[in-house]
Formats: C-alpha cells, structure tokens, sequence
C-alpha cells in the first residue's frame, strides 16, 4: 500500500509534490488541531448553553413563585381583616350597623383588588344575602357547583383552583378563638401571573406547561411544537401552595453549537489561512521553477516537431546545466533529421501520388455518355433513356463533394431516381409531386430524399399485389422549418407495428444515416420521422432553414 502512494507521488510533477508536502506536514496537522478545539469549543458551549438555560428556568420559576405569593398576601391581607369579619359577623336584624360597616369594607377589598394588579376579580361569598354590593358578595346557595366553597370553608389553607380556563384563589374568613368561619373569598387572578416572566425565554425555543396532574393549564411554545422527542433539556419543577406543577422543555437545536458565531470565526479563520498559505507555497514554487516551466514549454515544442528551438542556458545552477544539455541533444537530433527527413518526404510523395491516381469518380458520367450516343445511333430508346437518367442521379448524388445545395438540386436527383425505379418496375407505380416552386433556392443536405423513397418501393410497393402502388412527394415550408414528407399505400410497416410512430432503433442504414445528419446540421428538434397507418406509411424530414450557408468541400 505505501509503495503504492509513493509510486502515485513520483509520478506526479514537482509543484504537485510540493502541494502535496505543504499538505502532508502543513494542513494536515493543522486541520487536526482544528478539529480537537472545535470539539473542545462545542463541548463548552453547549455547557454554557445548558447552563444559561437552567439559569434562565430558575429565574422564571423565581418569579412566578413570588407573584403566587403576592397574590396569596393580598387575600390573606384581606381574610384576616377584623373590619370584615365583624361585618360578615353581622345578623340580618344589625342592618343599620351593617350599612355603617359598608363603605369601609367595600374599600378594604377594593383597595386590595386595585392594588394588586395580577387580580381580574374579587367575591365574597357567605351564607347572607347583603344586597347593598352584590358584585362584591355573594350568597353561596347561588352557586350551581359549590365544591371549591366547601373545600375552602373546611380547610384554613389558600387553595388555587382552575375552572373553564379562568384561575382563582380562595380562602376562608374566619376566627381561631372561637373557631368561626363567616365566608370564602374567591379571586379571580389574571393569566399573566405566570405568563408575565416568560419574555426571558424569548431566545429560546422553549415549551412551557402549567399542569394540574396530568390537565394542561396553561402552555407557552414560542418556536414550533417541542415534544419529549425533541427536547434538549426538560425540567419540572412544583409551584408552592398551588399544588400544581411547571414543565420547561428546551429544544434540542438550542444546544446545536455547529453554527455558533464563535465556531464559525474559528473555522473561517483557519480555512482563510490555510488557502493563504497554499497559495503562498504556489507562488513560491512557480517563482522557484519560472526557468523550468520556459525549459518545459520549449522541450513540449520540440515533442510536436521544432527542431530549431535554442534553449536559453542563462542560469549557471542545475537547471542551467540541464538546458545546456537539452540544446546539445537538439543538435544531434536536428543532423540526424537532415540525413533521415528527405528520404521520407520523397516517399511520402509517392504514396500521395498513388492515391491522387486513382479513378476519378467522373469517368463513370463519361462512360454513361459513351453508352449514351452508341444507344441514340443504335436507336435504343430504352437504352438511352435510364443512360440519361442514371447520368443525372449520379451527378447530382455526388455533386462534386458538396454536402449541401439548393433543394432544385435534390428534386431533381430524386425525380431521375424515380424515373430509373419506374423503367425498372416497368411503369408500375405512380408519382406525385407537391412542391413549392418558392422554396427551390432553399438550402438542403443533398441526397436525403432517395433513402427515403427507397424504403418507400422496397417495403410499400413491392409489397402490394392486388392494388397499384402510389409514392407522393411533397415538400412545405412552415415558419423556420422545411417539411419533406414521402407517403406510400403499402401496408408491410403497419401490418408489423400497428398505427404509431416507427422507432429510431428500427431505422435502417441509410434512412439512420440521413437522421443523423439532419440531427448535426440541424440540432434537436430536427431529422427524420416514419409513422404507420391503415393509409400507408408516411415518412417526414423536418430541416431548419437557416441551418447553415453553402459549404463546398473539394
């Protein structure tokens, strides 16, 4: 495995091998020592995270607590109140001392109320009708469910209930010697109780629940739905007095320090003084080979043939001694070349000589003429006919070597093709043509239409034997594209395939030849589609007419 590394770096160039050094000794162990205060850094400020939130969730449960007790305070200010009592003591027939007692007990709960402002409400309730305040008191026979009335009347404790979403606090109005209970003050205290100190979470993707046993009270989520699944850190924690419960649940993406600004400026930092060092090691070693690469560049112009390069030898180091050497070897190599050169420039010579004898594609057209006359003085009108035409299909088709024409040119190879396949079918198919003389002068790949034709009598009218073939050549123009269609009544392709599209892949050599062709000159979109039908078989070319200018290739 090792002698398999170090044959790879042998062969790589020398300023690779330096890069591959500065990363060996240099980034490697950096990138190590990155890595260990990253984790280090995570481990911490995940702890100071953690830390900060259980700060945080003391706080708050500090808070809430001491707002519980500032409510209970308040009611316990105003149930130990002997103004109260004496009033609440009060027989129905003392009506005239109780109407003297008002205005100072309607202050004292009022006063209390005002002054409290976690409070929505206050309400006394009692066994007597004193309808002089009825938003104050309250008989307590008017209640349809009495149980928290009861259960305050026999307990000497503040008790905190939670009826349709609303919070109370209740407690009773009594005295120890002798042991009297007159009443049951009931306030109705405000959400914000413990929703007040909650804004200290606002960075913070918390979840907190007030629970009474499992009934949920009162939930706060300030990101999304944070879940025992999801939870970074959870904590419960009982309210005093209340008899219920707090539940923080912080998300796990709190503690997630991977983005943390410090550990980013860290990874910056490093990375920014990595790359300035590869490219410090780059300059440095381009600067140290800058007469080794000019060596390296005229050595490359050797390799492709110059001979007559003269390596400058300025440096007296061993470079200089290696281009000193280059230019001695180049000497030899040039006096060899003058001896070897000629000889073979003189064969060569010969073989293009050879190859430029061999016979001109024309002489077929002149031989065609030769049978042509011998047919007219024989009076062989047959003879002199297809003569005629095969002379014409192959001065078109060949063309000289162009690759692309004027369309007057195409149909004019493809109307003597027909001709020569009509005499040689013995006249028996017939041939339409639709062609817009407009589009004559368009430009066209050359000998496109004759594969097409082809496939149209081999497999369409060869193939018919109880009616009479017939071809139809049409040729469109439609915006920017050129149509040529060629349609037969043979039924041979749609027997085989059915009513649809032809595929690519059933193309034969010819018509995949022309479809390729278009596809070049043309590009995607463009070339050559074959369609089934219980009609025929129709074939399209579909060309884009300012696809290219004439091309003539000698």
């Amino acid at each position: 495995m090792v002698n398999r590394i170090a044959k790879k770096i042998n062969k790589q160039s020398f300023l690779n091998k330096v890069r591959i050094i500065y990363t060996l000794l240099v980034m490697l162990p950096v990138l190590v020592l990155e890595i260990f205060v990253l984790y280090s850094s995570t481990n911490f400020i995940k702890e100071q995270q953690l830390l900060e939130a259980k700060e945080t969730i003391e706080r708050n449960h500090l808070n809430i607590e001491n707002q519980i007790k500032m409510c209970e305070k308040s009611v316990l200010y105003v149930t130990c109140n002997s103004v109260l009592r004496e009033f609440l003591s009060l027989d129905d027939s003392e009506y005239k001392k109780r109407i003297q007692m008002t205005s100072n007990v309607n202050n004292l709960i009022y006063n209390a109320w005002l002054s409290n402002s976690y409070f929505s409400k206050m309400e006394v309730y009692s066994d007597k009708r004193i309808s002089n305040n009825d938003a104050v008191f309250k008989k307590a026979s008017d209640l349809e469910d009495n149980s928290w009335y009861e259960a305050s009347w026999n307990s000497a404790d503040t008790l905190w209930w939670n009826e349709n979403g609303k919070y109370f606090i209740t407690r009773r109005i009594a005295m120890s010697l002798p042991n009297r209970v007159y009443g049951v003050l009931r306030a109705e205290v405000k959400e914000k109780v413990f929703s007040d100190s909650i804004s200290m979470f606002s960075e913070m993707p918390v979840d907190i629940q007030v629970k009474n046993g499992s009934a949920v009270l009162l939930e706060y989520n300030n990101e999304g739905e944070v879940n025992e699944n999801s939870a970074g850190y959870e904590e419960e924690r009982n309210l005093n007095d209340t008899g219920w419960k707090i539940i923080y649940r912080i998300d796990a993406s709190y503690f997630s320090s991977a983005f943390h600004p410090r550990i980013i400026g860290s990874v910056v930092i490093v990375v920014l003084l990595l790359l300035l060092g590869f490219i410090g090691v780059n300059k440095s070693a381009r600067s140290l080979l800058h007469y080794l690469y000019q060596i390296i560049d005229q050595v490359k112009k050797v390799k492709d043939g110059n001979f007559e390069i003269q390596i400058a030898e300025s440096s007296q180091d061993e470079i200089g001694e290696l281009a000193r050497n280059i230019n001695k070897m180049l000497r030899k190599i040039q006096t060899l070349i003058d001896e070897v050169y000629k000889s073979k420039l003189d064969k060569k010579s010969l073989e293009l000589d050879l190859l430029q004898s061999k016979i001109n594609p024309h002489f077929l057209y002149n031989n065609l003429s030769a049978i042509n006359w011998i047919a007219i003085e024989k009076g062989e009108d047959r003879i002199y006919e297809i003569t005629t035409e095969l002379a014409t299909f192959y001065r078109t088709a060949l063309n000289k070597g162009i690759n692309v024409d004027h369309l007057n040119v195409e149909v004019e190879n493809i109307k003597a093709y027909v001709k020569l396949q009509l005499m040689a079918h013995d006249e028996g198919f017939d041939v339409e043509y639709k062609i817009e003389p407009s589009l004559l002068d368009e430009m066209v790949p050359i000998f496109i239409l004759q594969p097409l034709v082809e496939n149209a009598i081999e497999h369409g009218i060869d193939c018919m034997r109880e009616k009479r073939g017939k071809i139809s050549i049409e040729i469109y123009a439609e915006n920017n594209e050129l149509y040529m269609t060629v349609r037969d009544n043979g039924l041979e392709l749609y027997e085989k395939i059915g009513q649809g599209k032809m595929s690519h892949e059933e193309f034969g050599y010819g018509v995949s030849n022309v479809d390729k062709r278009i596809r070049i000159l043309c590009g995607e979109g463009y070339g050559v589609e074959i369609f089934a039908g219980p009609g025929g078989t129709t074939s399209i070319i579909k060309l884009r007419r300012d696809f290219i200018t004439l091309e003539r290739k000698v």
